[in-house]
């Protein structure tokens, strides 16, 4: 797992970000295998005093893209996708915590 694996969860043709800006909802199993990529990542980077700059671009837009499609959907979806969009920048946020901070 790596950066691309998680670029192509988000962005890919069949991507959660794609997916959810076409109207066509949250694919809940995508949102689990990014949360999967996003620990793999965090252990990764744990230890390192930088994240890459692709990653770091994707994390900068991913809250506003997701939140954008928002319209889209009548309220239950509109729920369950606020709710997964949080669990992701949980997820984000381990991969950028900064010890001390």
């Amino acid at each position: 797992m790596n950066v691309d694996t998680l670029e192509e969860l988000l962005l890919g043709d069949d991507g959660l970000l794609i997916s959810l800006r076409l109207g066509y909802g949250l694919k809940t199993e995508k949102v689990v295998q990014i949360i999967d990529v996003l620990h793999y990542l965090s252990e990764e980077w744990s230890e390192s005093d930088y994240i890459p700059k692709k990653a770091a671009n994707m994390f900068a837009d991913f809250y506003v893209a997701a939140y954008s499609s928002l319209g889209l959907y009548n309220e239950e979806v509109q729920i369950k996708i606020e709710d997964a969009v949080d669990k992701i920048m949980d997820a984000i946020r381990r991969c950028v915590d900064v010890p001390g901070f």
